[in-house]
């Protein structure tokens, strides 16, 4: 039996009204596809993937790339000596964007609704690759910026750090001044809802693939 909305939505005792929403990009906004990516690395030759790609927090190479702690340039390459076969940087790329299905126009309308009422953030475990071309075919490609929706982006390949780690969270909330009572995290990660919980902020827990609008019909979210 799939949980109810209310089932998954935690709030704090001490929370009396929401604020801020706080939205994670892959597998809460951007619908994916892992095992499509894995398979399409899999025909180039590369074995293990696998093990490495997650919905929410990378292993290895993923997570170094995600971290900032290598660029574009070196990622390609390690991913291509991986290979059993000689493959090109758009090879790669290929089977890395495959990971991504679509940024449904629904979820894009209702970020611009809800920012009639909330400040709207972004804090997404994300590497430069995916960000740009997220930009350039779910943005630019509607006439929108990231600006359009999100009042600010807090994003791990630029802190250099990962969510579930409570270091990402804290520096969010240091520099946006928000106040972890007021806040509502959506989030496709247990450990990740875990660590924000800890540190007072209120979390949804969302599905794959789902069309969470009807979230905002509850009473202490409608506004």
């Amino acid at each position: 039996m799939a949980l109810l909305l209310e089932d998954r939505l935690y709030i704090q005792n001490n929370t009396q009204e929401i604020k801020t929403l706080i939205f994670d990009f892959g597998g809460v906004l951007i619908d994916l596809d892992k095992e499509r990516s894995v398979q399409n690395f899999t025909k180039l030759g590369i074995q293990g993937i696998d093990s490495l790609l997650s919905n929410w927090c990378q292993k290895g190479v993923f997570l170094r790339f995600e971290e900032g702690n290598i660029t574009s340039e070196e990622f390609l390459n390690e991913i291509r000596r991986m290979s059993t076969r000689t493959i090109s940087d758009d090879e790669i790329k290929a089977a890395f964007f495959s990971f991504l299905v679509d940024l449904p126009d629904y979820k894009l309308d209702l970020i611009a609704q809800l920012r009639n009422h909330y400040q709207i953030f972004l804090l997404s475990n994300i590497n430069e690759l995916i960000y740009n071309y997220c930009i350039e075919h779910y943005f630019y490609a509607r006439g929108k910026t990231m600006d359009d929706y999100f009042d600010k982006q807090y994003l791990s390949f630029q802190m250099h750090i990962c969510k579930p780690k409570k270091e990402i969270y804290l520096k969010m909330l240091q520099d946006s001044g928000i106040h972890p009572e007021e806040t509502l995290f959506l989030e496709d990660g247990e450990q990740n809802i875990h660590t924000a919980q800890l540190l007072g902020i209120n979390t949804f827990f969302t599905l794959p693939n789902e069309n969470f609008s009807s979230l905002f019909d509850i009473p202490l979210l409608k506004r």
